[in-house]
């Protein structure tokens, strides 16, 4: 059965998805590494397994208790083996404001795939990125305005699972299946055992 933004309806009730769009975050799908591959290709420090997503939100808030500077872009992030399409795929959750991973993106889809959709912390951008390889293949905010080696190729697909300019977040985590196959629900995240880990900000990496 096609997914459709109706199939994610329970977003709007959700608790956990809740707090992601309230303080941000990017949600990526990897396929061909495993979770522990996913945190390394991203140079995340292992923090251990964490129960289900409030122990991504207490690692979360326990960062930024430690960094103490809202323009530091250090994030935490989470990761868990998900069936999908042509096999495993690892979902990788992170709590940051919607721009830590991007750069992480060329390097996390060598020799496989990604796709992610995020959101930056309240103000009204979201955004759906495609990888291939290394490769941007579509990245969008509104559709008409994508760019990357095949910019058009999604829109077709974003009308079918019912995008019609409103509830994109919904139309984006069911375009997310129909290019992976994973089904994510309210449970898929709320009780996940995931892999956890930090990944500092780069300029404060190279700061003396």
């Amino acid at each position: 059965m096609t997914p459709t933004a109706n199939d994610y309806a329970w977003l709007a009730h959700s608790q956990w998805f809740g707090r992601c769009d309230q303080d941000g975050y990017s949600l990526t799908l990897v396929r061909g590494r495993t979770p522990q591959q996913v945190l390394e290709a991203i140079g995340a420090v292992p923090q251990g397994f964490g129960d289900g997503f409030d122990d991504l939100l207490d690692c979360h808030e326990e960062l930024r208790e430690w960094v103490d500077d809202y323009q530091d872009d250090s994030f935490a992030a989470a990761a868990v083996t998900v069936p999908g399409e042509g096999g495993d795929w690892t979902l990788l959750l992170a709590l940051d404001s919607g721009v830590g991973i991007s750069g992480h993106l060329p390097a996390l889809s060598a020799g496989g795939v990604t796709v992610t959709h995020d959101s930056n912390a309240g103000k009204p951008m979201q955004r759906f990125t495609h990888y291939r390889d290394g490769e941007v293949l579509t990245s969008f905010e509104e559709p008409e305005r994508s760019h990357g080696s095949a910019p058009g190729a999604l829109g077709p697909l974003l009308r079918e699972v019912g995008y019609d300019g409103s509830g994109k977040q919904a139309a984006f985590f069911a375009l997310a299946e129909r290019l992976t196959g994973v089904r994510i629900t309210d449970e898929t995240v709320r009780d996940a055992e995931f892999l956890l880990g930090v990944v500092a900000d780069e300029d404060e990496e190279g700061t003396d």
